[in-house]
């Protein structure tokens, strides 16, 4: 009898140590990139938002002063809305479409400031910045950030309704 030569003896299936701390190492460079980019957004989205929230407001206060009435933006927690003035009593208003309540990401906080004092998003009856036909608007001083970082933004407005964005981080 003869001992079996090594071309007999076939490969068992599988993968080799080798492989699999190859497949191991780009699976972590994956989920590092992925966790960077993530994080990335956030900062992005926060100064998406203030941008759009920007053109928001100017171009209600055009439609305002082009149109002859009064609005309001009312800010809540996590949210902001256009509101007009109808039998003494402020209404949510849905056109044109740029005006639609738009709802904010839970991980963004919103502060507004009139005169200096901090302004509650909570009650009713507070939280608006009113756009005027005449051209003038409730000068303010609105932040927001991300939850858990020191990334901020502010959007500043006076009463002749010029607006001002910039970075309010650290």
């Amino acid at each position: 009898m003869s001992l079996p030569s090594q071309h007999h003896l076939s490969r068992q299936p599988g993968f080799t140590l080798l492989e699999i701390l190859v497949v191991l190492i780009l699976l972590g460079i994956i989920v590092s990139v992925a966790m960077l980019s993530i994080g990335g957004s956030r900062k992005e989205q926060l100064e998406h938002s203030m941008q759009r929230l920007q053109q928001v407001i100017r171009m209600a206060h055009e439609e305002a002063v082009l149109n002859q009435y009064e609005l309001a933006l009312k800010f809540k927690p996590h949210a902001y809305e256009f509101q007009t003035l109808k039998k003494n009593k402020w209404q949510t208003i849905s056109q044109p479409p740029f005006m639609r309540r738009r709802e904010l990401d839970d991980v963004f906080r919103i502060k507004l400031l009139q005169d200096g004092i901090s302004v509650s998003l909570e009650k009713e009856d507070s939280g608006r910045i009113l756009l005027f036909s005449s051209g003038e608007m409730t000068p303010f001083e609105l932040y927001m950030s991300i939850s858990d970082t020191d990334q901020r933004m502010r959007l500043q407005g006076d009463a002749f309704g010029k607006l001002t964005l910039e970075d309010a981080s650290g």
